[in-house]
């Protein structure tokens, strides 16, 4: 770890209009590939952060998660992915780790913050929700780390991987659907070629990409898509009038 408190995997850390935060390789991309790909191709900058590198997990080591990553980033798009190396299965938000998290969010100065939603069964999941909050509020106070400037981004979003919640929007990904399954694809000791022990039990069903194509199709039903992901606001969102409300995909 580097004095900055971050390994940087991908590309260098600079002003970004997206910044999109996940507790392990590979959460950013099955919640939110498809709204980042179609946001890059219209021209918004995107900047990605990892918490831990999934060094625990039961497929891949730390190691080759960091590296598939890397390839990740490169096939998204994105200006830059930072790991900040907490440790996995123990993420918790804790002042070091906000202050890592903080100094990312000032370099960056990201416009918009994505997160995982906190209700998750994984505890990372939960605790990374959590931290992504804390240092979202806490980026903007002058006194806090006042080393660096302080940054106030204009939302925080929370990203679905595994829940039904209701969403404050969904976003239709039907032109990029099968580009997200090509960017998750970089994940190979994930979804392509898992070494698993015998006997392992899966949580879901044992065809991850299956259940990820699922979902979507499934958030596409209700958006009137072939594909969509969904999104929830840390906070009400503002209409200045009526014109895009209720507006179902064409």
């Amino acid at each position: 770890m580097n004095v900055q408190d971050h390994l940087l995997v991908h590309g260098k850390i600079e002003p970004i209009d997206i910044l999109a935060i996940g507790p392990h390789p590979d959460d950013i991309e099955i919640g939110a590939a498809g709204s980042l790909l179609k946001w890059i191709e219209a021209g918004q900058t995107v900047g990605l952060v990892d918490l831990t590198q999934g060094e625990i997990g039961t497929k891949g080591t730390g190691e080759e998660r960091i590296a598939e990553s890397k390839e990740a980033a490169n096939r998204l798009g994105a200006a830059f992915r930072a790991n900040l190396g907490l440790t996995d299965g123990s993420v918790a938000d804790d002042l070091s780790s906000r202050e890592r998290l903080v100094r990312v969010i000032r370099q960056s100065k990201p416009k918009w913050v994505l997160s995982n939603l906190e209700e998750d069964h994984h505890p990372d999941h939960t605790a990374g929700a959590r931290l992504v909050k804390s240092a979202y509020f806490l980026a903007r106070l002058p006194k806090f780390l006042d080393s660096l400037s302080p940054h106030s981004p204009e939302g925080l979003f929370y990203y679905l991987i595994h829940s039904f919640d209701p969403p404050t929007f969904l976003v239709d990904t039907s032109a990029f659907f099968e580009k997200k399954i090509e960017t998750l694809s970089a994940y190979t000791t994930q979804f392509i070629d898992p070494k698993l022990p015998e006997n392992y039990r899966h949580t879901g069903i044992s065809d991850y990409l299956k259940s990820v194509r699922t979902l979507g199709e499934a958030w596409g039903i209700q958006a009137g898509c072939d594909s969509a992901e969904a999104f929830i606001a840390d906070k009400p969102l503002i209409l200045e009038d009526l014109t895009h409300a209720g507006k179902r995909a064409k």
